[in-house]
């Protein structure tokens, strides 16, 4: 029997043939892989929100880590945030406890994307309070999501981790590198982060990423439009609380 491929039939079974064959590979590479992906974010979510409460924490021993993060007291925001209503009135925020499995949850969807929910965290690191929390933010490819942490009053920045970013490798991408984050430890939060003038050091400054302005820019921004906010607001209502 001819095969006529100047017919309908055939030009739809043709692309439908076409398309499973590219098609199926991928699907199959990405079904495959997204537990691999899911557990990998799973661990380092947990690996550096604690870290950047100051909880030291290894990747390499993952159930020390699981346990550790499980300790931790978890919450997040209940509707819509507003940054401005906020900063007027710390209080504004709406807070509720949350658990693992919510938080999980949202790991799983947001693996390929980092758009993960605003969770916040309270533990005690050598007898004193400590308060982190998850925030995203607009990098300059997509989202940049940081752990950040501070001390009892706010006052102090006890550690920044970087869980998420598609930025630029060897220039935006370097916001993860040890020197990067470790500089925002013991920082002042009064004024807000700002970038140290050339050959000085403040007591609240960061050095940028040379060639990455907008990506570290981005991270500033973070810090101060976001995470010190509502980090401020969670100590307000959660402060008083053992």
């Amino acid at each position: 029997m001819r095969i006529n491929k100047d017919s309908h039939v055939f030009t739809i079974f043709f692309t439908f043939a076409v398309t499973l064959v590219l098609v199926f590979p991928l699907t199959l590479a990405f079904v495959t892989t997204k537990p691999i992906a899911d557990n990998y974010w799973r661990l380092q979510h947990w690996v550096k929100t604690l870290r950047s409460l100051g909880v030291s924490a290894d990747p390499s021993h993952p159930h020390q880590a699981e346990l550790a993060y499980q300790a931790l007291k978890k919450y997040t925001v209940k509707g819509t945030v507003n940054y401005d209503a906020v900063k007027a009135n710390p209080r504004s925020l709406a807070i509720t406890r949350v658990n693992d499995e919510v938080i999980n949850k949202a790991l799983q969807d947001t693996s390929y994307t980092g758009n993960l929910p605003i969770f916040f965290y309270s533990t005690v690191v050598d007898g004193q309070k400590r308060w982190g929390g998850d925030f995203t933010g607009p990098g300059l490819w997509g989202n940049v999501s940081l752990a950040v942490g501070v001390n009892a009053d706010g006052s102090q920045i006890t550690g920044v981790q970087v869980l998420f970013d598609v930025e630029t490798p060897g220039l935006g991408g370097r916001i993860g590198e040890p020197w990067f984050t470790g500089q925002f430890t013991g920082l002042e939060t009064a004024q807000g982060v700002v970038f140290n003038p050339s050959g000085q050091k403040l007591p609240n400054g960061m050095d940028a990423i040379a060639g990455a302005t907008i990506t570290s820019t981005a991270v500033r921004d973070i810090l101060n439009n976001r995470a010190l906010i509502l980090l401020k607001a969670f100590i307000a209502q959660k402060g008083g609380q053992s």
